[in-house]
């Protein structure tokens, strides 16, 4: 199991800000986090991944990833005290289904403009792995570098755009193929299989679509929370999210709450689809196919 963070703003803020300086930052999370479920691999240590895209609009992004433990690499403190960016992800990994430790294994995964990553795995992925390749247009079976279930599954998500190679992208275009990717998945998964668990993360730079997701009727999908406001901060050294106004500035959504804010975090109820627009609404869709249940008890933080 994995934690990822994505920042989605009017405005630049410093990697460290997400990254390295809250309470409970995503760099804490690679050797402390509170909410998995997955209790036999208590650490994210096997890589870490950072993505970001500058102001120009339509340009592809960037992104540096390492397989040294994310609380011990130099660079990424080093890159965090100088990289602004109004659009980030940000990923620290476990690995599932003994698979490599290796830099092309690292989330986030990038394809022209878009870039994606994944908490959770694919259950039986090696039962379904020649169907899924097969199912893929042979330029994007030909960009998987890796060997992950995750990166397949990006590579089925690309597959189900009309043009994966276009530089911006309506979020009903996203909404719809991230929909069409989990119903894929479905129909190939065994149902007596231990439940999946899809936390997908995609973005083009302007739009972001989530998903919080498992692939059963009753038990909880791996933790996902969202906080927006006007403007992500630290006060006295505490972070937490500034609500000014009436208007969204900033979005973010994480595996756990960067802060220990209660009122800031809000969770993303089991098997739900979350949509930021390019204009910071927040949006949430239920994923109505025959893994919704209206009844399923949600945590509160």
């Amino acid at each position: 199991m994995c934690r990822f963070l994505l920042y989605k703003s009017n405005s630049p803020i410093l990697l460290a800000d997400l990254l390295t300086r809250p309470a409970h930052s995503i760099i804490m999370q690679s050797f402390n986090c509170k909410l998995r479920i997955d209790l036999r691999r208590p650490m994210n240590g096997d890589g870490f991944g950072i993505g970001w895209y500058d102001d120009n609009p339509g340009t592809p992004g960037c992104i540096f990833t390492s397989t040294l433990p994310a609380w011990g690499n130099l660079n990424l403190q080093r890159l965090a005290e100088k990289i602004k960016s109004a659009m980030v992800f940000a990923h620290v990994r476990a690995t599932t289904g003994d698979t490599a430790t290796s830099e092309s294994n690292c989330h986030p995964w990038q394809f022209g403009n878009l870039m994606w990553m994944h908490n959770g795995y694919i259950s039986g992925f090696d039962k379904i792995k020649r169907r899924m390749q097969n199912a893929l247009r042979e330029d994007i079976y030909l960009a998987i570098q890796g060997s992950t279930d995750s990166e397949h599954a990006f590579a089925l998500f690309l597959s189900m755009l009309d043009d994966p190679s276009k530089t911006v992208f309506s979020f009903q275009e996203l909404r719809t193929a991230m929909l069409r990717t989990i119903e894929q998945i479905n129909e190939w998964l065994d149902d007596d299989e231990e439940p999946s668990l899809l936390n997908f993360a995609v973005t083009d730079g302007q739009s972001v679509i989530c998903t919080r997701y498992i692939t059963s009727t009753d038990s909880e999908a791996a933790s996902l929370f969202y906080s927006s406001g006007s403007k992500f901060q630290a006060d006295d050294g505490q972070y937490r999210m500034v609500k000014a106004n009436k208007r969204e500035d900033v979005v973010l959504v994480a595996s756990e709450p960067l802060t220990y804010e209660r009122s800031d975090w809000l969770v993303v109820p089991t098997n739900t689809l979350l949509v930021i627009t390019p204009k910071l609404n927040v949006h949430l869709h239920p994923i109505k196919d025959k893994y919704w249940n209206p009844d399923r008890s949600q945590p509160s933080i």
